[in-house]
Protein backbone atom coordinates (compact mmCIF):
# COMPACT_ATOMS: atom_id res chain seq x y z
CA UNK A 1 0.00 0.00 0.00
CA UNK A 2 3.03 2.23 0.65
CA UNK A 3 4.34 2.19 -2.57
CA UNK A 4 0.96 3.07 -4.48
CA UNK A 5 0.56 6.17 -1.97
CA UNK A 6 4.06 7.18 -2.23
CA UNK A 7 3.42 6.84 -6.51
CA UNK A 8 0.20 8.93 -6.02
CA UNK A 9 1.40 11.67 -4.54
CA UNK A 10 4.67 11.85 -6.90
CA UNK A 11 2.12 11.78 -9.95
CA UNK A 12 -0.20 14.47 -8.46
CA UNK A 13 2.78 16.86 -7.42
CA UNK A 14 4.45 16.23 -10.79
CA UNK A 15 0.90 17.33 -12.19
CA UNK A 16 0.48 20.19 -10.29
CA UNK A 17 3.74 21.63 -10.93
CA UNK A 18 3.10 21.68 -15.05
CA UNK A 19 -0.08 23.11 -14.37
CA UNK A 20 1.63 25.74 -12.57
CA UNK A 21 3.85 26.02 -15.06
CA UNK A 22 1.49 26.29 -17.87
CA UNK A 23 -0.33 28.98 -15.90
CA UNK A 24 3.10 31.65 -15.35
CA UNK A 25 3.38 30.63 -19.09
CA UNK A 26 -0.31 31.80 -20.03
CA UNK A 27 0.35 35.10 -18.07
CA UNK A 28 3.74 36.35 -19.65
CA UNK A 29 2.46 35.43 -23.20
CA UNK A 30 4.85 32.05 -23.81
CA UNK A 31 2.90 28.98 -23.47
CA UNK A 32 4.58 25.97 -24.93
CA UNK A 33 2.10 23.70 -26.55
CA UNK A 34 0.93 21.51 -24.19
CA UNK A 35 -3.01 19.26 -24.24
CA UNK A 36 -4.25 17.12 -21.83
CA UNK A 37 -7.02 14.20 -22.32
CA UNK A 38 -9.01 12.47 -19.48
CA UNK A 39 -11.58 9.53 -20.89
CA UNK A 40 -12.24 5.85 -20.35
CA UNK A 41 -14.38 3.09 -20.49
CA UNK A 42 -17.06 0.98 -18.99
CA UNK A 43 -18.38 -2.24 -19.63
CA UNK A 44 -21.23 -4.33 -17.89
CA UNK A 45 -21.67 -7.41 -19.12
CA UNK A 46 -24.64 -10.38 -17.63
CA UNK A 47 -22.63 -13.76 -17.82
CA UNK A 48 -23.42 -17.33 -17.35
CA UNK A 49 -20.93 -19.82 -16.73
CA UNK A 50 -20.33 -23.59 -17.69
CA UNK A 51 -18.14 -26.08 -16.16
CA UNK A 52 -17.55 -29.82 -16.29
CA UNK A 53 -18.93 -29.97 -13.12
CA UNK A 54 -21.26 -26.92 -12.21
CA UNK A 55 -22.47 -24.14 -14.04
CA UNK A 56 -23.50 -20.52 -12.41
CA UNK A 57 -24.78 -16.87 -13.66
CA UNK A 58 -23.64 -13.71 -12.77
CA UNK A 59 -22.18 -10.58 -13.84
CA UNK A 60 -18.90 -8.87 -14.77
CA UNK A 61 -17.95 -4.97 -14.54
CA UNK A 62 -15.11 -2.95 -15.58
CA UNK A 63 -14.11 0.54 -15.35
CA UNK A 64 -10.98 2.17 -17.02
CA UNK A 65 -9.87 5.72 -16.34
CA UNK A 66 -7.38 7.24 -19.01
CA UNK A 67 -5.08 10.53 -18.50
CA UNK A 68 -2.72 11.99 -20.79
CA UNK A 69 -1.06 14.84 -20.95
CA UNK A 70 1.05 16.42 -23.62
CA UNK A 71 4.02 19.10 -23.53
CA UNK A 72 6.61 19.62 -25.80
CA UNK A 73 8.50 16.47 -26.22
CA UNK A 74 6.69 14.81 -23.24
CA UNK A 75 3.74 12.59 -22.44
CA UNK A 76 2.74 11.34 -19.36
CA UNK A 77 -0.09 8.74 -19.37
CA UNK A 78 -1.72 6.93 -16.36
CA UNK A 79 -4.68 4.43 -16.54
CA UNK A 80 -6.25 3.13 -13.45
CA UNK A 81 -9.01 0.24 -13.70
CA UNK A 82 -11.70 -1.48 -11.50
CA UNK A 83 -13.39 -4.75 -12.18
CA UNK A 84 -16.40 -6.13 -10.06
CA UNK A 85 -17.41 -9.48 -10.95
CA UNK A 86 -20.29 -11.35 -9.43
CA UNK A 87 -21.40 -15.24 -9.23
CA UNK A 88 -24.03 -17.19 -7.85
CA UNK A 89 -21.98 -19.77 -6.87
CA UNK A 90 -19.14 -18.71 -5.44
CA UNK A 91 -16.70 -21.18 -6.47
CA UNK A 92 -16.01 -19.92 -9.92
CA UNK A 93 -15.14 -16.68 -9.05
CA UNK A 94 -11.85 -18.11 -9.54
CA UNK A 95 -12.41 -17.68 -13.47
CA UNK A 96 -12.14 -14.20 -13.34
CA UNK A 97 -9.11 -13.91 -10.79
CA UNK A 98 -6.15 -11.96 -12.63
CA UNK A 99 -3.42 -13.11 -13.55
CA UNK A 100 0.35 -12.09 -12.16
CA UNK A 101 2.04 -10.23 -14.46
CA UNK A 102 5.99 -11.14 -13.12
CA UNK A 103 7.57 -7.84 -14.92
CA UNK A 104 6.28 -5.54 -12.13
CA UNK A 105 8.33 -4.59 -8.86
CA UNK A 106 5.55 -2.27 -7.07
CA UNK A 107 2.41 -3.35 -5.65
CA UNK A 108 -0.16 -1.16 -7.13
CA UNK A 109 -2.71 -4.14 -7.34
CA UNK A 110 -5.55 -4.44 -4.78
CA UNK A 111 -8.04 -7.66 -4.39
CA UNK A 112 -10.99 -8.50 -2.18
CA UNK A 113 -13.19 -11.09 -2.61
CA UNK A 114 -16.70 -12.16 -0.66
CA UNK A 115 -19.09 -14.59 -0.89
CA UNK A 116 -20.20 -14.19 -4.54
CA UNK A 117 -18.60 -10.88 -5.21
CA UNK A 118 -14.51 -10.27 -6.12
CA UNK A 119 -13.46 -6.64 -6.34
CA UNK A 120 -10.01 -6.03 -8.08
CA UNK A 121 -8.32 -2.30 -8.59
CA UNK A 122 -5.16 -1.50 -10.23
CA UNK A 123 -2.92 0.75 -11.90
CA UNK A 124 -2.23 -0.62 -14.98
CA UNK A 125 -0.26 1.95 -16.91
CA UNK A 126 1.63 5.02 -15.60
CA UNK A 127 4.47 5.91 -17.60
CA UNK A 128 6.18 9.27 -19.00
CA UNK A 129 7.67 9.02 -22.58
CA UNK A 130 10.40 12.09 -24.16
CA UNK A 131 11.12 12.05 -27.57
CA UNK A 132 14.40 12.87 -28.74
CA UNK A 133 16.31 14.00 -31.90
CA UNK A 134 16.20 9.92 -33.26
CA UNK A 135 14.98 8.05 -30.17
CA UNK A 136 11.83 7.89 -27.24
CA UNK A 137 12.37 7.05 -23.95
CA UNK A 138 9.14 5.94 -22.40
CA UNK A 139 9.94 5.08 -17.67
CA UNK A 140 7.43 3.61 -15.89
CA UNK A 141 4.88 1.18 -15.98
CA UNK A 142 3.96 0.48 -19.71
CA UNK A 143 2.77 -1.85 -22.36
CA UNK A 144 5.61 -3.59 -24.66
CA UNK A 145 4.87 -5.93 -27.08
CA UNK A 146 7.34 -8.31 -28.76
CA UNK A 147 7.27 -10.28 -31.74
CA UNK A 148 5.02 -11.44 -35.08
CA UNK A 149 2.54 -13.31 -33.72
CA UNK A 150 -1.00 -12.37 -34.17
CA UNK A 151 -2.72 -15.62 -32.29
CA UNK A 152 0.38 -16.95 -30.13
CA UNK A 153 2.74 -14.69 -28.49
CA UNK A 154 5.54 -17.28 -28.23
CA UNK A 155 8.41 -14.51 -27.90
CA UNK A 156 7.13 -12.01 -25.65
CA UNK A 157 7.57 -12.43 -21.83
CA UNK A 158 5.74 -8.88 -20.93
CA UNK A 159 2.56 -9.18 -19.84
CA UNK A 160 1.23 -11.03 -23.26
CA UNK A 161 -2.66 -11.97 -23.91
CA UNK A 162 -3.35 -15.03 -22.86
CA UNK A 163 -4.11 -17.33 -26.19
CA UNK A 164 -7.75 -17.91 -24.98
CA UNK A 165 -8.67 -14.44 -23.89
CA UNK A 166 -11.80 -13.31 -25.27
CA UNK A 167 -11.13 -9.51 -24.98
CA UNK A 168 -7.72 -7.78 -25.72
CA UNK A 169 -8.77 -4.35 -25.31
CA UNK A 170 -5.33 -3.81 -23.49
CA UNK A 171 -2.00 -4.98 -22.76
CA UNK A 172 -0.85 -5.52 -19.45
CA UNK A 173 1.65 -2.61 -18.30
CA UNK A 174 5.38 -3.64 -17.11
CA UNK A 175 7.42 -1.52 -14.93
CA UNK A 176 10.16 -0.97 -17.56
CA UNK A 177 12.84 1.12 -19.03
CA UNK A 178 12.60 1.39 -22.83
CA UNK A 179 14.78 3.35 -25.73
CA UNK A 180 13.66 3.01 -29.27
CA UNK A 181 16.39 4.12 -31.49
CA UNK A 182 16.05 4.90 -34.72
CA UNK A 183 19.06 3.92 -36.72
CA UNK A 184 17.76 4.66 -39.75
CA UNK A 185 14.38 4.70 -42.19
CA UNK A 186 15.18 1.13 -42.02
CA UNK A 187 16.66 -0.07 -39.19
CA UNK A 188 15.32 0.61 -35.36
CA UNK A 189 17.00 -0.80 -32.00
CA UNK A 190 14.69 -1.16 -28.82
CA UNK A 191 16.22 -1.71 -25.66
CA UNK A 192 14.15 -2.99 -22.52
CA UNK A 193 15.26 -3.04 -18.82
CA UNK A 194 12.51 -4.24 -16.51
CA UNK A 195 12.54 -5.34 -12.63
CA UNK A 196 10.00 -8.14 -11.85
CA UNK A 197 8.01 -9.21 -8.74
CA UNK A 198 11.77 -10.80 -7.13
CA UNK A 199 12.95 -7.40 -7.70
CA UNK A 200 15.58 -9.07 -9.96
CA UNK A 201 16.85 -6.91 -13.43
CA UNK A 202 15.98 -8.09 -16.77
CA UNK A 203 16.69 -6.92 -19.91
CA UNK A 204 15.32 -7.24 -23.75
CA UNK A 205 17.73 -6.39 -26.73
CA UNK A 206 15.92 -6.56 -30.26
CA UNK A 207 17.10 -5.35 -33.60
CA UNK A 208 14.18 -4.35 -36.17
CA UNK A 209 14.92 -3.95 -39.95
CA UNK A 210 12.41 -3.15 -42.76
CA UNK A 211 12.36 -5.10 -45.69
CA UNK A 212 10.56 -3.96 -48.98
CA UNK A 213 7.53 -5.93 -48.70
CA UNK A 214 8.75 -7.20 -45.08
CA UNK A 215 10.01 -6.49 -41.89
CA UNK A 216 12.64 -9.15 -39.85
CA UNK A 217 13.49 -9.28 -35.82
CA UNK A 218 16.33 -10.29 -33.91
CA UNK A 219 15.74 -10.26 -29.73
CA UNK A 220 18.31 -11.27 -27.03
CA UNK A 221 16.47 -12.15 -23.65
CA UNK A 222 18.46 -12.07 -20.27
CA UNK A 223 15.76 -13.14 -17.98
CA UNK A 224 15.84 -14.47 -14.18
CA UNK A 225 14.63 -18.11 -15.55
CA UNK A 226 15.66 -18.18 -18.65
CA UNK A 227 18.16 -16.37 -21.52
CA UNK A 228 17.21 -16.56 -24.91
CA UNK A 229 17.87 -15.54 -28.43
CA UNK A 230 14.59 -15.10 -31.13
CA UNK A 231 14.84 -14.45 -35.10
CA UNK A 232 11.36 -13.41 -36.94
CA UNK A 233 10.66 -12.39 -40.27
CA UNK A 234 7.85 -11.73 -42.12
CA UNK A 235 7.33 -11.02 -46.19
CA UNK A 236 4.66 -10.08 -48.40
CA UNK A 237 3.47 -13.44 -50.94
CA UNK A 238 2.20 -11.78 -53.93
CA UNK A 239 1.03 -15.56 -55.72
CA UNK A 240 -0.98 -16.19 -51.85
CA UNK A 241 -1.80 -12.54 -51.69
CA UNK A 242 -0.96 -12.72 -47.80
CA UNK A 243 1.78 -12.16 -45.37
CA UNK A 244 3.20 -15.03 -44.41
CA UNK A 245 5.95 -15.19 -41.45
CA UNK A 246 7.67 -17.10 -38.90
CA UNK A 247 9.86 -17.37 -35.44
CA UNK A 248 12.38 -18.94 -34.03
CA UNK A 249 13.10 -19.16 -29.85
CA UNK A 250 15.93 -20.67 -28.29
CA UNK A 251 16.94 -20.56 -25.04
CA UNK A 252 19.09 -22.10 -22.18
CA UNK A 253 17.22 -22.20 -18.44
CA UNK A 254 18.49 -20.58 -15.44
CA UNK A 255 19.58 -23.19 -12.84
CA UNK A 256 16.09 -22.35 -9.86
CA UNK A 257 14.48 -23.22 -14.05
CA UNK A 258 16.47 -26.56 -14.49
CA UNK A 259 15.22 -27.71 -11.64
CA UNK A 260 11.43 -26.82 -12.08
CA UNK A 261 10.90 -28.01 -15.60
CA UNK A 262 14.09 -30.71 -15.46
CA UNK A 263 15.14 -29.36 -18.72
CA UNK A 264 18.29 -27.11 -19.63
CA UNK A 265 16.60 -25.80 -23.08
CA UNK A 266 13.63 -23.87 -24.54
CA UNK A 267 12.44 -24.09 -28.14
CA UNK A 268 9.53 -22.54 -29.67
CA UNK A 269 8.64 -21.84 -33.35
CA UNK A 270 5.84 -20.05 -35.14
CA UNK A 271 4.76 -20.34 -38.86
CA UNK A 272 1.43 -18.40 -39.86
CA UNK A 273 -0.01 -16.28 -42.54
CA UNK A 274 -2.73 -13.78 -42.48
CA UNK A 275 -4.83 -12.15 -45.57
CA UNK A 276 -6.80 -9.75 -46.25
CA UNK A 277 -10.96 -10.73 -47.25
CA UNK A 278 -12.62 -8.21 -49.04
CA UNK A 279 -12.53 -4.63 -47.74
CA UNK A 280 -12.76 -5.20 -43.97
CA UNK A 281 -12.12 -8.88 -43.32
CA UNK A 282 -9.35 -10.75 -42.31
CA UNK A 283 -8.27 -14.01 -42.15
CA UNK A 284 -5.14 -15.83 -39.66
CA UNK A 285 -3.54 -18.50 -39.25
CA UNK A 286 -1.06 -19.88 -36.83
CA UNK A 287 1.02 -23.36 -36.16
CA UNK A 288 3.16 -23.31 -32.46
CA UNK A 289 4.94 -25.69 -31.20
CA UNK A 290 6.83 -25.28 -27.74
CA UNK A 291 9.36 -27.87 -25.99
CA UNK A 292 8.39 -26.53 -22.38
CA UNK A 293 4.95 -28.29 -22.69
CA UNK A 294 3.23 -32.19 -22.48
CA UNK A 295 3.63 -34.26 -25.30
CA UNK A 296 0.61 -36.31 -24.13
CA UNK A 297 -2.36 -34.99 -22.45
CA UNK A 298 -1.63 -37.50 -19.20
CA UNK A 299 1.12 -34.93 -18.01
CA UNK A 300 -1.28 -31.68 -18.45
CA UNK A 301 -1.37 -31.55 -14.30
CA UNK A 302 2.90 -32.13 -14.54
CA UNK A 303 3.10 -29.10 -16.72
CA UNK A 304 -0.03 -26.42 -14.72
CA UNK A 305 2.21 -27.41 -11.45
CA UNK A 306 5.35 -26.76 -13.26
CA UNK A 307 4.14 -23.47 -14.87
CA UNK A 308 2.47 -22.49 -11.62
CA UNK A 309 5.79 -21.73 -9.90
CA UNK A 310 7.54 -20.21 -12.45
CA UNK A 311 7.38 -16.35 -14.02
CA UNK A 312 7.62 -17.94 -18.04
CA UNK A 313 4.80 -17.12 -19.75
CA UNK A 314 3.11 -20.34 -21.18
CA UNK A 315 1.34 -20.83 -24.06
CA UNK A 316 -1.13 -23.43 -23.09
CA UNK A 317 -0.44 -26.94 -21.71
CA UNK A 318 0.85 -28.50 -24.89
CA UNK A 319 3.30 -29.02 -27.39
CA UNK A 320 1.73 -28.32 -30.69
CA UNK A 321 -1.04 -26.03 -31.43
CA UNK A 322 -3.37 -24.92 -34.88
CA UNK A 323 -5.61 -21.69 -34.50
CA UNK A 324 -7.91 -19.97 -37.28
CA UNK A 325 -9.33 -17.00 -36.99
CA UNK A 326 -11.48 -14.95 -39.13
CA UNK A 327 -12.90 -11.48 -38.03
CA UNK A 328 -15.54 -9.42 -41.37
CA UNK A 329 -18.60 -6.63 -40.79
CA UNK A 330 -22.04 -8.05 -41.38
CA UNK A 331 -22.51 -3.91 -41.73
CA UNK A 332 -21.05 -1.02 -41.17
CA UNK A 333 -21.88 -1.12 -37.44
CA UNK A 334 -21.62 -4.59 -36.76
CA UNK A 335 -18.50 -7.06 -36.70
CA UNK A 336 -17.58 -9.69 -35.52
CA UNK A 337 -14.25 -12.09 -35.19
CA UNK A 338 -14.31 -15.54 -34.95
CA UNK A 339 -11.34 -17.82 -33.40
CA UNK A 340 -10.58 -21.39 -33.12
CA UNK A 341 -7.98 -23.38 -31.93
CA UNK A 342 -7.10 -26.98 -31.95
CA UNK A 343 -5.01 -29.11 -29.41
CA UNK A 344 -2.42 -31.17 -31.53
CA UNK A 345 -1.91 -33.47 -28.91
CA UNK A 346 -5.27 -34.58 -27.32
CA UNK A 347 -7.10 -33.33 -31.02
CA UNK A 348 -9.58 -31.26 -29.58
CA UNK A 349 -10.88 -27.87 -30.38
CA UNK A 350 -12.02 -24.67 -29.02
CA UNK A 351 -13.93 -22.11 -30.38
CA UNK A 352 -14.69 -18.29 -29.14
CA UNK A 353 -16.86 -14.90 -30.96
CA UNK A 354 -17.47 -11.66 -30.24
CA UNK A 355 -20.25 -9.24 -31.80
CA UNK A 356 -20.04 -6.04 -31.74
CA UNK A 357 -22.55 -3.44 -32.72
CA UNK A 358 -21.68 0.58 -32.77
CA UNK A 359 -25.16 1.71 -31.67
CA UNK A 360 -23.65 5.35 -31.46
CA UNK A 361 -20.46 6.90 -31.32
CA UNK A 362 -20.12 5.93 -27.86
CA UNK A 363 -22.37 3.11 -27.40
CA UNK A 364 -21.29 -0.48 -28.67
CA UNK A 365 -23.50 -3.51 -28.31
CA UNK A 366 -21.26 -6.79 -27.11
CA UNK A 367 -21.71 -10.51 -27.34
CA UNK A 368 -19.01 -13.00 -26.57
CA UNK A 369 -19.00 -17.10 -26.54
CA UNK A 370 -16.60 -19.72 -25.28
CA UNK A 371 -17.18 -22.82 -26.51
CA UNK A 372 -15.28 -26.33 -26.39
CA UNK A 373 -17.65 -29.28 -27.75
CA UNK A 374 -17.42 -32.58 -25.70
CA UNK A 375 -15.63 -35.54 -27.73
CA UNK A 376 -16.51 -38.28 -25.23
CA UNK A 377 -14.46 -39.49 -22.10
CA UNK A 378 -11.12 -38.40 -23.82
CA UNK A 379 -9.30 -35.97 -21.33
CA UNK A 380 -8.88 -32.79 -23.01
CA UNK A 381 -7.20 -29.39 -21.91
CA UNK A 382 -9.89 -27.31 -23.37
CA UNK A 383 -12.44 -29.49 -21.48
CA UNK A 384 -10.53 -27.95 -18.39
CA UNK A 385 -12.28 -24.40 -19.57
CA UNK A 386 -15.68 -22.64 -18.61
CA UNK A 387 -17.94 -22.40 -21.56
CA UNK A 388 -18.95 -18.35 -21.32
CA UNK A 389 -21.44 -16.60 -22.74
CA UNK A 390 -21.61 -12.46 -22.08
CA UNK A 391 -24.24 -10.17 -23.26
CA UNK A 392 -23.38 -6.57 -22.17
CA UNK A 393 -22.25 -2.79 -23.35
CA UNK A 394 -19.13 -0.73 -23.65
CA UNK A 395 -19.87 2.43 -23.53
CA UNK A 396 -16.66 4.87 -23.95
CA UNK A 397 -16.65 8.17 -22.45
Amino acid sequence: MKPLLLFIACTSVQAIAYETDEDFADIFGDAPPSSTLLNGVFEANLVTVDTPSQNSWGSNQFARLEYQHKKNDNIWVMHTQLDFDYLKDGNLLSLFAKQPVADRALDLDWQESHDHQLWYGQVDWAYWQHALNKANITVGRQPVTLGLGRLFSPLDPLGAFNVFDLDRLYKSGVDAIKLDYFVSDTLQTQSILTVNQNDKLQGLQTIKGNLEQGVWLLTAAIREEQHYISASLQRYQAWLDADVYGELLYGDLTSSAKAQFTTSEQKRALLGMSTKVGANGSLTFEWLYQSLAAGVQTDYTLWQQRYAHSQITPMGLAKRYMALSYSNEWRDLTRYELLTMHNLVDNHSTLSAVVTHSASDNLQLRLALAWTPKQGTRNSEFEQFADLLQLGIRYYF
